[in-house]
């Protein structure tokens, strides 16, 4: 009979992970918070504070610059937001972690606040 239970309790837990997943990955928006969220917390864990705050500045005047129909698919960024990417990525060339992703940073910031002011 013991085992049954622990089975069973198994069996709902593995069944309740599942549901909850299920549900963050039809969120509109989630695999963008997922890497702008995941992104931010190595760039936290990984720069100095100074450095940090230079990245998230940068962040924020790049995603300004895109147009608001920007396709990262499709367009190319504007000459001025390509000015930012390069010079942060210069900073970031020794950080294996975030080198080479403050694009896709930028562009999943943006996905997810267009995502969240939707869901408003």
């Amino acid at each position: 009979m013991p085992t049954s239970k622990k089975t069973s309790d198994k069996t709902s837990g593995v069944s309740v992970a599942r549901d909850f997943n299920n549900a963050l990955t039809g969120t509109l928006g989630f695999e963008a918070m997922r890497f702008t969220a995941n992104y931010a917390r190595i760039a936290k864990a990984e720069l100095q504070s100074c450095d940090y705050d230079d990245l998230m500045a940068a962040a924020q005047d790049a995603g300004k610059l895109l147009p608001e129909t920007f396709n990262p698919a499709k367009d190319e960024w504007p000459d001025e937001a390509e000015k930012i990417n390069e010079n942060i990525e210069e900073k970031l060339k020794d950080f294996d972690k975030l080198a080479g992703g403050f694009k896709k940073f930028v562009e999943n910031a943006r996905a997810a606040m267009t995502a969240a002011n939707r869901q408003q």
